[in-house]
């Protein structure tokens, strides 16, 4: 009995936290995409309030008025804030960012203080070049800021800035009730996971032929996968019954100050018939509220009021139309305000929310996958024998096991925390005060990537160089620390440089932790030369990559881009953890002592005079293998999002396309991968396979030159990269360099030709966006025609040396 119950804790409990965490991450991102989408709708409708005042000060400013010296404007700001009791303050700042009125609570004025930030300065100068307002939610403060431009009516020039702030309360008001809901439906579907995992815990052990307690690992994912389709089924109608609910509310804004205005015309002695320029009114509001379809008067039977009385378009089949009654005129008179709201706009964000859904739920499941297959690949009994002992096989063996596990999920920690803060490090950089270096906000953008990137490489060439003298587990404890303290440095530091010089310390860390796991691989591959390793380090850094960045950008949006990197520090922590406690050697020192191969080298005068790159065939496989094919990759990477912004599509069909190359690369390349090792092939030829596919892939692009065509394409990259990755690896290691000079220095050059690749491939791609589908077809023509040189310059290598033929 103790032993059953032992079983059962050790299965299935963290199968249980498991899934009320990914119910809680789900639940999560429901609740903040509501939280944004009400945001949005509210600052609309604020949008329309304020455009009231921006045009009376533009106005003024036609007539001779100045925005420094304005007489009156505290008087038409307070009138602002008595349209919008929600909000906390408005103020006027000039284009230097230097705030000029302010109206508000204590605490709006103390945050907003004499002048706006330095992000909000270059934000305000690059966004009015383009949109007529934007609004963001400001972590740090706990507020929702509107700025809309004040321009000169003369010459169109930009002269102020009016700023709208409220505080987090506000949108909490929207979105309580559905937050009780959604916090209610996750507790009661957790609690059904845990009496299924539960109930099924006490099943006894199947028999032959018999029913009986299935495997956990498929039971937990069964579970998990029900209890989500669940939460994803009723969410989506517990959010779009909110969501139209609060569309609603927010309309309410808007009719409030029309009615006001209106009112004030006809208490001066106007009528409705005397109305000129209502059509123009109407117009800019539908312009400014992006659910409204169109707003008219519907006058009363018998009135008899000349011209039109509205604009936009007439409700449809689903559409929602609200009414309310205006001010009765001197002729008695009485019309309502119609406002057809736009169902089809409704529409379009729920299925972004089904399309979050689903994208939750490929993301909980591999999560779940991953922490799952480490538990039970750890728990893993050994092999006893008939007198009740373990051989010294059985237990190599189980010790084998245990590092490939400890492997994968220490991969995946590692690329977990490492790209939590992948979709937001560039916008960080343009959030400090101060700029870099007189640099445009682009370029000092992308400065954190490239040195990010550049450490890396160079960590990678020193790695290679001191890992003969250096234990795996102390090269990739030494580098996690090391990026554990970059990503600490990351989320406190306010200065750019030193944020610059942050980035490049995760890159040069993760980059020195990820050549010690090669080392192990190693170590691994002497014990066991058919291991999948390599298969289990790419599937646990793919899973890792796609989760982190949904994760990232996530929390980014829900507590900011600050906390998010001090997550990634611990994160990584817990990778330091995990390497120091729950990935043993692969056996005992013994063992590997015993496997570990001779290598005839030769004499030491002769071997330093032999450079690596004196190896024509290691200089051919890194310039017509290495570099091209990572270069191609860069299509999903660079390509893509810039299609798929072209065609209109939102950044969640970027995501989803990221996710499908993922998934390729985490379930398929281990498949694959073992049925190449089985199938006996010579080493180049799934090499030349993988290069060919992502040529058609490239050309199929091109020649289709559509969404379906690229996510066709992106497909082909995944399926070529899911056995491409590990069939590169194993063809490098078969190398005579390889035997010359070891593995870890021609390896270290194969990952940094890669890099050099993915420097190459933007360029490649912003030519072939210039001369349209020929390009990309020219691309996947060039790279399958240096495939096929580098085949048959391996051939012509094989036959100078017979005994890489037996080798390969």
């Amino acid at each position: 009995m103790q032993r059953k119950t032992g079983r059962f804790l050790a299965t299935f409990l963290p199968s249980i936290l498991l899934i009320v965490a990914a119910l809680v991450f789900s639940a999560g991102i429901n609740l903040g995409t509501f939280r944004r989408d009400c945001g949005d709708a509210l600052f609309s409708t604020f949008g329309v309030a304020g455009r009231k005042v921006v045009t009376s000060i533009e106005y003024a400013v036609k007539y001779g008025k100045t925005i420094e010296n304005f007489f009156g404007m505290e008087r038409a700001l307070s009138q602002l804030k008595t349209y919008l009791p929600q909000a906390d303050g408005v103020a006027v700042a000039l284009p230097d960012g230097q705030v000029a009125y302010a109206i508000g609570t204590y605490g709006f004025k103390d945050r907003i203080g004499d002048r706006l930030t330095g992000y909000e300065q270059r934000r305000t100068a690059g966004e009015f070049q383009r949109a007529t307002s934007f609004n963001y939610h400001d972590t740090d403060s706990r507020s929702h800021k509107l700025f809309l431009p004040i321009r000169d009516p003369a010459d169109g020039r930009w002269i102020g800035t009016l700023v709208i702030a409220a505080g987090d309360s506000v949108i909490d008001d929207y979105v309580r009730a559905f937050e009780r809901h959604t916090l209610i439906l996750v507790g009661a579907l957790g609690g059904v996971a845990i009496l299924l995992l539960g109930g099924l815990a006490l099943l006894p052990d199947r028999g032959r032929g018999g029913l009986g307690r299935p495997r956990s690992g498929r039971a937990a994912l069964a579970v998990a996968a029900l209890v989500q389709i669940a939460v994803g089924v009723t969410g989506y109608g517990a959010f779009s019954d909110a969501y139209l609910r609060t569309v609603e509310n927010t309309t309410g804004i808007v009719e409030n100050i029309v009615a006001t205005d209106i009112g004030s015309v006809i208490g001066r002695g106007a009528t409705y018939r005397s109305f000129s320029g209502i059509d123009d009114y109407f117009r800019e509001i539908i312009g400014i509220v992006p659910h409204f379809k169109g707003m008219s008067l519907a006058v009363p039977e018998g009135a008899d009021l000349p011209g039109s009385l509205g604009s936009g378009q007439p409700a449809a089949k689903g559409d929602l139309v609200t009414g309310r009654a205006l001010a009765t005129d001197a002729d008695f008179v009485t019309p309502s305000l119609r406002i057809v709201i736009d169902s089809d706009f409704i529409q379009r964000n729920m299925l972004e929310v089904v399309a979050n859904n689903v994208t939750i739920l490929i993301i909980s499941l591999m999560f779940i996958y991953e922490l799952h297959a480490f538990v039970s690949r750890r728990m893993r009994p050994t092999v006893e024998t008939v007198a009740g002992t373990v051989t010294d096989a059985a237990d190599a063996a189980a010790a084998t096991g245990r590092s490939l596990a400890g492997l994968r999920f220490l991969t995946f920690m590692l690329y977990f925390g490492m790209f939590l803060s992948a979709s937001f490090v560039p916008v960080i950089m343009q959030t400090f005060d101060r700029g870099l270096f007189g640099l445009a906000p682009p370029q000092a953008a992308a400065i954190p990537v490239s040195v990010e990137m550049l450490c890396g490489a160079l960590a990678i060439l020193l790695a290679g160089r001191i890992s003969a003298r250096l234990p795996w587990r102390t090269m990739t404890a030494a580098g996690l620390a090391v990026a554990v303290l970059g990503a600490l440095v990351s989320g406190v530091t306010g200065d750019p440089v030193l944020f610059i010089v942050a980035r490049g310390l995760v890159g040069a860390g993760t980059m020195t932790a990820l050549m010690g796991l090669y080392r192990l691989i190693d170590r691994i591959r002497r014990i066991d030369p058919a291991t999948g390793a390599y298969s289990d380090l790419f599937s646990g850094m793919y899973v890792g990559v796609n989760c982190g960045a949904v994760v990232g950008s996530l929390l980014a949006d829900a507590i900011g881009p600050h906390a998010v990197f001090l997550i990634a520090a611990v994160v990584l922590t817990l990778g330091i953890g995990q390497l120091l406690l729950l990935t043993p050697e692969p056996a005992g020192a013994a063992a590997i002592a015993a496997a570990a191969p001779t290598i005839a080298t030769p004499d030491g005068e002769a071997a330093a005079a032999r450079r690596v790159w004196s190896d024509g065939s290691f200089l051919a496989f890194l310039l017509l293998v290495s570099v091209p094919t990572s270069a191609c990759s860069m299509f999903l990477i660079y390509y893509f999002p810039l299609f798929a912004s072209g065609l209109g599509q939102p950044a969640s069909t970027v995501g989803q396309a990221f996710l499908l190359y993922g998934l390729c690369i985490v379930y398929l390349g281990p498949l694959l991968s073992r049925l190449m090792r089985s199938s006996n092939m010579a080493p180049g030829l799934p090499v030349l396979a993988s290069g060919l596919i992502m040529a058609a892939g490239l050309t199929t692009f091109a020649l289709t030159g559509s969404l379906v065509g690229a996510f066709l394409a992106i497909l082909l990259l995944g399926l070529s990269d899911s056995f491409g990755l590990t069939a590169q690896q194993r063809y490098l290691e078969r190398l005579p360099v390889v035997g010359t000079h070891g593995l870890a220095v021609p390896q270290s050059y194969h990952l940094n030709a890669r890099k050099i690749g993915q420097v190459i491939g933007p360029m490649l791609f912003s030519a072939a966006a210039v001369a349209g589908g020929a390009g990309a077809t020219l691309i996947g023509l060039g790279l399958a025609a240096a495939l096929l040189l580098h085949l048959g310059l391996s051939v012509l290598a094989l036959r100078r040396r017979p005994f890489m033929a037996k080798t390969a």
